[in-house]
């Protein structure tokens, strides 16, 4: 019996482990050196940029899903605080938010935290 037991060890050890976390979306703001230090790749737009909403998303208690704004496109806040209630849900939608995080965006945008 304790021949068995070995090889049945590794399989469920790998059963167990977490799941690998899935790698984030490239910024198109940043730029990662061989290093580890970010610079920026260009200067940020009139707009304040993916800068400006990633400030905004903090502000309200949803920054980690920055890299997803960016990812989608959503890098312009003049754009996004002009919104109805409606269009913020998609955008919570297509950027990945979770459901709580849906609703909190939905109703209340950048305006509370």
């Amino acid at each position: 019996a304790a021949p068995l037991a070995a090889p049945l060890a590794a399989p469920r050890a790998a059963l167990l482990a977490p799941p690998a976390a899935a790698p984030l979306p490239p910024s198109r703001l940043f730029e990662l050196l061989p290093d580890g230090r970010t610079v920026h790749k260009e200067a940020p737009p009139p707009t304040g940029g993916i800068a400006a909403v990633t400030a905004a998303l903090v502000h309200v208690g949803l920054g980690g899903y920055a890299a997803a704004f960016d990812a989608e496109g959503f890098d312009d806040l003049g754009f996004l605080l002009e919104l109805s209630a409606a269009e913020r849900a998609d955008v919570a939608r297509e950027t990945g938010m979770k459901p709580g995080h849906v609703s909190k965006f939905e109703k209340f945008g950048f305006g509370r935290g």
